[in-house]
């Protein structure tokens, strides 16, 4: 415990009122035309997949040949494949990139695949830190589903994030189910001595940067580095008065990982789950000092609180929130 709070020493931050929601919207291009016989239809006019044989359409590239087998064509899902070639024979069109075409299970998704490399996502706004406020956008060389994540790619401290408007959740803002994917760069980054508190994502009330004492964030996806590369995980407010943390039994490496939480304002209570698994050393009900608030938005990006020594990479991607408890699916 003692290297925990010793941890979380000037890990208080201020942040910034919540923007306002969006989606992306599904592009696509043009497939190219084919002959051949598709398993279902025939090549050229058949249609199957998401889009149509032949002529079928695919991401914002050009389509190949209508897919023989079970589709005529496969269109572009998540608006970054291609059309595909089918067994007549011919290239394969290039993807596209933007806008995801699969409809969205949960009360809210975001796979950020709709925006332009390196900017905010669309209907995300910017969140600035108290250090630097760049460092985040949007990114084609590491995704988990689509074509990209949002990257978080800083060296200083308090660095922004992107946050996004949960006024459209009604109820369900501030008694949810969340869900996660990260990549950590590997190798991760090592603090030289004591540790590094990297948050992941934040629940963001209405609050100000002026006032050092306000707790205008909950971090619902929160963890603590040691020099020697293993890592805890916590819930954590920014005047560091709350919570317990987990043992370090875990370390980053070059995969996608998933983590889950819940969270309910009106019995202040919390749950974490990281791959499935659920992180009972942190979780609670009925905790006051985990000061949960109305929250207006969802913060996303790595922010942290410790100097390192080289800049954190950090890759994000399909969040979800809803109801019920979502899983790694």
């Amino acid at each position: 415990m003692y290297l925990l709070l010793a941890a979380l020493a000037g890990c208080s931050s201020p942040g910034t009122s919540g923007g306002t929601g969006g989606s992306g919207g599904a592009t696509t291009g043009t497939g190219g035309s084919a002959t051949g016989t598709g398993g279902v239809g025939t090549g050229g006019s058949a249609t199957g997949g998401s889009g149509t044989g032949g002529s079928g359409t695919g991401g914002s590239g050009t389509g190949g040949l209508a897919t023989g087998g079970s589709a005529g064509g496969a269109g572009g899902a998540a608006g970054g494949h291609a059309g595909q070639g089918g067994s007549g024979g011919g290239a394969v069109g290039s993807g596209g990139s933007g806008g995801a075409t699969t409809a969205c299970a949960y009360k809210l998704c975001e796979d950020f695949e709709s925006g332009t490399a390196g900017g905010v996502p669309t209907g995300w706004t910017a969140l600035a830190g108290y250090g630097s406020s760049t460092g985040v956008g949007l990114a084609t060389d590491a995704a988990h589903g689509g074509s990209m994540s949002l990257k978080s790619n800083s060296s200083t401290t308090g660095q922004g994030r992107v946050q996004k408007s949960l006024s459209g959740l009604g109820a369900t803002a501030t008694k949810h189910w969340g869900r996660i994917f990260y990549k950590v760069q590997s190798p991760a980054v090592k603090p030289t001595s004591g540790v590094i508190h990297i948050t992941f994502t934040a629940l963001e009330n209405p609050g100000s940067f002026s006032s050092a004492s306000a707790i205008f964030e909950n971090r619902v996806v929160d963890t603590v580095e040691q020099s020697n590369g293993t890592h805890q995980w916590i819930y954590n407010v920014p005047d560091d008065s709350c919570c317990t943390g987990s043992d370090y039994n875990w370390m980053f490496d070059a995969n996608w990982h998933c983590a889950e939480w819940y969270a309910d304002q009106s019995t202040q209570s919390y749950r974490f789950f990281t791959d499935g698994t659920e992180v009972t050393q942190i979780g609670f009900t009925n905790n006051s000092n985990a000061k949960m608030g109305a929250w207006t938005s969802i913060a996303v990006g790595a922010i942290f609180y410790q100097t390192p020594p080289s800049p954190v990479v950090i890759w994000f991607d399909d969040l979800a929130i809803d109801d019920q408890q979502i899983g790694c699916k």
